[in-house]
């Protein structure tokens, strides 16, 4: 141990001699050479990611502060800071500053150390790096290999933990401060039409496994769904569902509030990267001219209109569509015939999805998921009355919902189908009264002519 302090004592009288005595190149030239004479014996090599570069966010940083963090719970540290905020879904673990930790890639030990300082000077901020150290044999494999995976688990790790948001537009921008979605729809409870339920699932699956074969092939990496169908089928709880199986953003957009193409580019252009566009009822949210129709608008109705097909066309397939990825746009309508087919093709509405009104199979899964129960006596009845009722799944639920007791609850479906049926055979009832209070009042043809038609159906 002597000999230890002693060696260093010299190697201080040394430095002291030489700073005092010998001239300043020649002190630079003999650092110079020692510095090099020590590098040529330190295995390790260091590689420093600082928070910003050149004023913007260094994305290995941000990498490097998610990546560490998913190996601290099972690894030894002395310090680890624990975080969960709103935004996230986990709990996040980070490093504490000065720390330091091992991780092991391909048999190979790398060192993580983070660091936290505040700049000097009248406007003190914090600086904070990240230094990774490693044999410097291994340089090639740390830049050509483990690098680019610590980017790509870090993007898994944000995806994974982080909660889906509602972005609304106002005043032609989507507003800052998103809504999060604490809706509880997914696919296992969603009632729906079990085979096609199966079909969009593997779609939307296939579609974002597919990014790689999209480059390929050179197409965008996008999709389109139209939801159609009458009021109440299932349209805005089957968006819910897709954006919760994919961990995707919703962004609501109003094409009626939109005041032009450049401000709908723009909003457009603004979206998030794998995130959902919905543009709900767009048959009447905006009214483009069907060219297919025939009809010309007049000029005053054209001159209003503020956002123009070729427009939003130009979004779906055009130039804009290049700008992004791993986005989907769905739109809703009651009325699939008021679009213009422009629309409607493939590249565009890659999917169309018909929702109908409550069937046995959307039935049964509503009943297990609101009674618990698969089977019971009176699902017959059920089956036997939905094909002849008009009646949307969220009206079958609501009806559910009135009673947690099976027998009694399916009884109050089965009476409320009934009085509904029996509501509808009424309506025409009425009518042929009507008539014929008509017909006997006056000769009027146009009454004969309908009293023949209701004829006619009453007979089919």
């Amino acid at each position: 141990m002597n000999s230890v302090w002693a060696l260093l004592a010299s190697i201080a009288l040394i430095r002291t001699t030489l700073s005092n005595y010998l001239p300043e190149k020649l002190r630079l030239y003999i650092s110079a050479q020692f510095e090099e004479w020590t590098r040529r014996f330190n295995t390790d090599e260091t590689m420093v990611f600082k928070d910003y570069q050149s004023s913007k966010m260094n994305q290995l940083f941000q990498a490097a502060n998610l990546y560490p963090g998913e190996s601290l719970p099972t690894i030894s540290i002395p310090r680890v800071t624990v975080e969960k905020t709103e935004n996230v879904r986990n709990l996040t673990f980070s490093m504490e500053k000065n720390t330091e930790m091992i991780d092991v890639y391909e048999n190979i030990p790398m060192k993580w150390k983070y660091f936290s300082e505040y700049s000097q000077g009248m406007s003190k901020h914090e600086i904070r790096w990240y230094e990774l150290s490693f044999h410097k044999e291994y340089k090639s494999l740390v830049t050509k290999c483990y690098l680019p995976y610590i980017l790509e688990r870090a993007n898994k790790i944000k995806e994974r933990n982080r909660v889906v948001q509602l972005h609304t537009a106002a005043h032609d921008f989507w507003t800052p401060k998103p809504v999060i979605i604490q809706h509880p729809m997914t696919f296992e409870t969603l009632a729906m039409d079990g085979n096609l339920k199966k079909e969009l699932v593997e779609d939307l699956d296939r579609f974002m496994n597919s990014k790689e074969y999209y480059q390929q092939i050179g197409k965008v990496w996008k999709r389109g769904y139209l939801l159609y169908g009458p009021p109440g089928t299932g349209k805005s709880s089957l968006i819910a569902a897709m954006a919760n199986h994919l961990n995707f953003d919703i962004y609501n957009l109003n094409l009626s509030a939109v005041s032009s193409d450049f401000v709908l580019q723009n909003l457009l252009l603004s979206t998030a990267n794998r995130s959902i566009l919905v543009i709900e009822d767009i048959d009447c949210s905006i009214k483009f001219q069907n060219r297919e129709s025939g009809i010309e608008q007049p000029i005053k109705y054209q001159q209003q209109n503020k956002v123009t097909l070729s427009g939003l066309l130009n979004f779906f397939d055009g130039i804009l569509s290049c700008c992004g990825e791993g986005k989907i746009l769905v739109a809703t309508t009651n009325y699939k015939d008021r679009i213009d087919p422009a629309l409607l093709r493939a590249g565009r509405m890659d999917m169309h999805i018909y929702l109908t009104y409550c069937t046995f199979s959307a039935f049964k899964q509503l009943a297990l998921r609101y009674l618990e129960i698969s089977d019971h006596s009176l699902f017959h009845h059920i089956q036997k009355l939905l094909p002849k009722v008009k009646v949307s799944p969220a009206e079958v639920a609501g009806e559910l919902m009135k009673t947690r007791d099976p027998k009694a609850s399916i009884e109050g479906l089965i009476k409320h189908l009934e009085e509904k049926m029996a509501t509808l055979k009424l309506v025409p009832s009425t009518i042929h009264l009507f008539l014929r209070h008509q017909i006997a009042k006056s000769m009027n043809l146009q009454y004969h002519f309908l009293w023949h038609v209701m004829e006619l159906v009453w007979t089919m």
